[in-house]
């Protein structure tokens, strides 16, 4: 007797799967980006500033400046590698 599943799922290829954690992280990082951003233009626009800023708040811009700049280097070579893969699949 032969079992037969009730709900059988093709299996994904390779190019699919790679195409989707290569959105999971552009998805992941644009979120990261996003809070960072948000808290940011929070922090400026809402919250009292001194004349003077805190030496917490130049440390803090000290570290999130390069940080940003990576996330954002990230997401373009995440996008910039999609595309560049699929145009050399074409030739």
């Amino acid at each position: 007797m032969t079992q037969e599943t009730k709900n059988p799922r093709k299996r994904l290829s390779p190019d699919e799967i790679a195409a989707r954690v290569r959105a999971l992280l552009i998805i992941t990082l644009a979120g990261v980006l996003f809070f960072i951003v948000a808290g940011l233009l929070y922090s400026l626009i809402f919250v009292y500033q001194p004349e003077q800023m805190a030496e917490a708040d130049i440390k803090m811009f000290e570290i999130l400046s390069p940080l940003t700049a990576g996330i954002v280097g990230a997401l373009t070579g995440l996008a910039a590698g999609a595309a560049l893969g699929k145009s050399n699949d074409d030739e």
